[in-house]
C-alpha cells in the first residue's frame, strides 16, 4: 500500500493513467493497464466523498477488479473545515496505514493512500465490496444483522485491549485524557443550544431536554468510563461511529457478510461503548430493549474466547456507560457538518433512539 502524496485532490483528478500506476504499485494488474474509467458517487457520508470507479482494462482478465472505490475530502467547505479541525481525515489515513494489519475486523483492502499533512488533502483507493449493500441508519436492522456486527467488533477490540500504550507514538490516535475531555465538554456545551433549537418539536420535550442533562453530566461520564477502564485494563481501539451507515452487508461467497468502513473517528476508548453505540442507533427501541442484554453477553463471550477477561456484568456496566455516546455524537455532528435533509433526520433518529436507550439502561441513575 502506497502512502506517498500525489496531485489528487478529488475524484475529478483521477484518470486511467493514474489508476494504472496506483494499482500496479499495489501489485494489481501489473501486466495490464486501465484504459478508461468512469466515476459515480456512492454512500451517504457527509464528511468524506466516496466514489466508485468503473474500470476498463486493455486486456480481458478475470483477475483484475472491474471497480474500485476512492475516498476523498468532502467538497463541502463546512464539513471539510470541521474534519481538519478535529483530525477526521488523518485518523482514517492513520488507521489504514498503521493499524489495519494489526486487527481482525473485516475492512476493505486498501491499494493506495495519498496524504498531504499541510493541507489535509488525501485519497484512499480500496477494494469495492460488491455486491454488498450499505446498512440503513434510518430503517434499522434485525437481530441477525446485529449479531454479525457485534462479532466483528471483537476483531477490533480484542487484539488492541490493554495495548494502548504501544500506540502512543500514533499522534493521530486520540487518547482519553482530562484535557481532551474538557475540550469535548466545551464543544458539547457550545453545540447544545443549536441542537435544541433545531430539533425542538421534532423530538419529544423529554428527548430534547436530555441534551443539557448529558452535557452537564459529561465530566461524570468521562470519569466513570476511565474508572471502568482502569478496573478492567479495558482501553482499546474503538471505531467510535459504529453504526449501520458505516457497515456493508453482503452474502458470502460473493461478498463478506459484514465489512466495516469509515474510520474517521477511530480512537481509544472502552469496547462496550461501540456495542452500545451500535445497538442504540441500529436497532429499533423495542427490538433493542428485547435483545441488548443478549447481544452484550454475546460480545463478552466472544471477548473471553479471544483471550480477554471480561465477564457479563462488567460488559453490561461498560455498555451502560457507553449509552450516552450516540446521543452526544448526534448533538455534536448535527451542528458542525453541512446540513442535508437526510442528515437532519438521521441525527434526530439517533438522538431519539439513544435517549430511549439511556432511560432504559438507567445511565443517569448509574451516575
Amino acid at each position: 500500500m502506497g502512502t506517498e502524496f500525489d496531485p489528487i485532490r478529488s475524484a475529478a483528478d483521477v484518470d486511467a493513467e493514474w489508476l494504472t500506476v496506483v494499482l500496479h504499485g499495489a501489485g494489481v494488474g501489473v501486466s495490464n493497464r486501465v484504459t478508461s474509467c468512469s466515476a459515480r458517487s456512492i454512500g451517504t457520508g457527509q464528511v468524506g466523498d466516496n466514489v466508485r470507479f468503473q474500470l476498463v482494462w486493455a486486456d480481458t482478465d478475470e483477475s483484475v477488479p472491474e471497480t474500485v472505490v476512492g475516498k476523498f475530502p468532502s467538497q463541502s467547505e463546512i464539513s471539510r473545515s470541521t474534519a481538519v479541525a478535529v483530525d477526521t481525515y488523518v485518523r482514517e489515513i492513520g488507521f489504514y496505514r498503521d493499524l489495519q494489519q494489526q486487527v481482525g475486523i473485516r475492512t476493505p483492502h486498501v491499494h493506495h493512500v495519498g496524504w498531504e499533512p499541510a493541507t489535509h488533502d488525501f485519497v484512499v483507493i480500496m477494494e469495492d465490496i460488491r455486491p454488498a449493500e450499505q446498512g440503513d441508519q434510518l430503517a434499522g436492522c434485525g437481530l441477525a444483522e446485529a449479531q454479525l456486527v457485534i462479532d466483528q467488533a471483537i476483531g477490533l477490540h480484542a487484539p488492541t485491549w490493554g495495548r494502548v500504550g504501544e500506540f502512543a507514538g500514533f499522534d493521530w490516535l486520540h487518547q482519553p485524557d482530562a484535557e481532551r475531555a474538557n475540550t469535548l465538554g466545551a464543544m458539547y456545551s457550545l453545540c447544545a443550544p443549536g441542537f435544541v433549537a433545531r430539533y425542538d418539536g421534532r423530538l419529544s420535550s423529554e428527548d430534547v431536554a436530555l441534551a443539557d442533562v448529558l452535557v452537564g453530566h459529561y465530566p461524570q461520564i468521562f470519569d466513570a468510563t476511565a474508572a471502568w477502564a482502569d478496573r478492567h485494563q479495558g482501553y482499546c481501539v474503538i471505531h467510535a461511529d459504529y453504526r449501520l451507515d458505516n457497515i456493508l452487508f453482503g452474502a458470502p461467497p460473493d461478498s463478506p457478510a459484514v465489512t466495516i468502513v469509515d474510520w474517521q473517528t477511530v480512537s481509544i476508548g472502552i469496547g462496550p461503548a461501540d456495542i452500545a453505540y451500535f445497538c442504540g442507533a441500529g436497532l429499533l427501541p423495542t427490538e433493542r430493549a428485547l435483545h441488548e442484554r443478549g447481544l452484550v453477553e454475546r460480545y463478552a463471550a466472544g471477548m473471553r474466547e479471544a483471550g480477554i477477561e471480561l465477564d457479563d456484568a462488567a460488559a453490561w456496566e461498560g455498555y451502560v456507560l457507553g449509552s450516552a455516546g450516540g446521543y452526544l455524537m448526534a448533538l455534536l455532528a448535527s451542528q458542525i457538518v453541512e446540513r442535508t435533509e437526510r442528515g437532519d433526520e438521521m441525527f434526530a433518529v439517533m438522538a431519539e433512539r439513544h435517549a430511549a436507550q439511556i432511560r432504559h439502561v438507567g445511565l443517569l441513575d448509574r451516575l
